[in-house]
């Protein structure tokens, strides 16, 4: 067992010091040796800071890290974070520490050190849960709740075996959550994470607090395993929906992940969330099955209703496509996915009514398929030797929004009827297209959208 400087706190250099790890110290300066680490967190990302917190052992076998380029954005990314330091798992991917990583951990002041292949992370969390708490298991009730952690138990059996444990009813609660259940005379919160609460509530004399913050340790541990877990089920569950939109699956095989919420296959909505919010999502969600893919987090549930609550809480909007049957999942993915989009431009929630309309149907388009429409059609109009150009596209603009009436655009830019059938002539002359024809008054609307399409835009950037 690592013994740790002092009462729960392990440093680099206790690890460094348990030979059974074949932990070497790579670079590090003695400060960065005697730093408490937090937790042990295994990546393989370039960019771990979304994921990790600070004083946190970032452990990588460095599958990202080939390139020099990645190797350095790694380490900025570790020390943005605040994190302990780096350690490297050698023989999966390395079989010694890349000159690249080591530089780049020199140059930034970040700890490295490396483990000998075979040794697996887990090893290191372990012997840091052990060594924080120095607790014989069954010693005491946070002993019992180790028994748990270590068996993989859920989150929810800790909660509730704490509980009976401190005569009360345990919880984890967003900081922002201040309701106390109705009945509860009292109550005490100590720290989870920086989102999260751990809360007591009873009726009897409250715990003592430290003794809450020991139940806190090993809750949290198991809520990041936990969390871990469900990200990697998301992360499945949303390859599958792809394959399913890609037509390589079949819709049935997402039919035990429906089974498991309790969904009915024959009556489900989908709706479509901006992409990285499936933690958020899935947190407040219940009976649903959420997904993350490559561009957006689908979520899977009997109706709408709670997904609206969710937005209001969140401040987020989303799409939602028809009810339907698992057989039809990819058509639902596919209208769930055109509604967030309109729901992400327009500022609001966006359901199936919304797309049959011409204008949802231009939303949908990318700017290169609608750019021929402003080229051939609205840009010759403002051209420097087309003299009026501005109030050629204004009168046309009015005649459109009036559906094509001349008198009711003459009456709106109070000027004569026959004014506006020149300046409509001229239109045809220049584009080759005559605004009193129904199908070419279509195609010149559809440029006059575009065109004010890519106005706001560059006004929104401020170009």
């Amino acid at each position: 067992m690592i013994e740790p400087a002092s009462a729960h706190s392990v440093t680099l250099a206790d690890l460094a010091a348990e030979s059974r790890f074949g932990v070497a110290v790579i670079t590090a300066t003695p400060e960065a040796l005697a730093r408490s680490i937090a937790w042990v967190h295994v990546t393989e990302v370039v960019d771990p800071r979304p994921h990790v917190r600070a004083d946190e052992l970032v452990c990588t076998v460095g599958a990202a890290l080939v390139d020099p380029r990645e190797a350095a954005r790694f380490v900025q990314a570790v020390q943005d974070a605040g994190c302990a330091g780096v350690c490297l798992g050698l023989g999966e991917v390395h079989t010694e520490v890349p000159a690249a990583l080591e530089r780049a951990c020199r140059r930034r002041g970040v700890a490295l050190l490396s483990m000998a292949h075979g040794v697996p992370f887990r090893a290191l969390s372990d012997a840091l849960l052990e060594a924080r708490l120095q607790v014989p298991v069954a010693a005491d009730p946070v002993g019992r709740v180790m028994e748990l952690l270590r068996a993989d138990a859920p989150v929810a059996d800790m909660l509730a075996l704490a509980g009976d444990e401190l005569a009360g009813r345990l919880s984890i609660v967003q900081r922002s959550a201040a309701a106390v259940t109705a009945g509860a005379v009292d109550h005490v919160e100590v720290d989870l994470d920086d989102a999260e609460l751990l809360r007591w509530e009873g009726e009897g004399a409250p715990p003592n607090p430290v003794v809450l913050e020991r139940f806190a340790r090993v809750v949290h541990i198991a809520r990041r395993s936990e969390l871990a877990q469900e990200s990697s089920s998301r992360r499945r569950v949303g390859q599958l929906m792809t394959l399913v939109v890609e037509g390589l699956a079949h819709p049935a095989s997402l039919t035990p992940d429906l089974d498991r919420v309790g969904l009915d296959a024959d009556r489900i909505a989908v709706s479509a969330w901006p992409e990285g919010t499936g933690a958020l999502v899935s947190r407040l969600h219940s009976g649903a099955v959420v997904a993350e893919t490559a561009r957006d987090v689908l979520v899977l549930t009997h109706d709408g209703g709670q997904a609206r609550e969710i937005s209001d809480r969140l401040q987020l909007v989303f799409g939602y496509s028809s009810p339907l049957a698992l057989a039809d999942l990819a058509l639902g993915i596919g209208e769930a996915r055109a509604t967030l989009m309109l729901a992400r431009r327009r500022g609001s929630i966006a359901g199936p009514e919304t797309l049959a309309t011409l204008a949802a149907l231009l939303e949908q388009q990318p700017r290169s398929r609608l750019a021929p429409f402003v080229t051939q059609l609205i840009r010759p109009l403002l051209a420097p030797e087309v003299r009026g150009g501005d109030e050629l596209v204004s009168t046309l603009r009015v005649f459109i929004e009036h559906q094509g009436s001349v008198a009711a655009t003459a009456a709106a830019q109070f000027v004569h009827a026959n004014t506006v059938r020149h300046r409509l002539a001229r239109i045809r002359a220049i584009v080759g297209r005559d605004p009193l024809e129904h199908e070419d008054r279509t195609d010149l609307g559809i440029a006059l959208w575009a065109h004010d399409r890519a106005a706001r835009r560059t006004e929104s950037s401020g170009q």
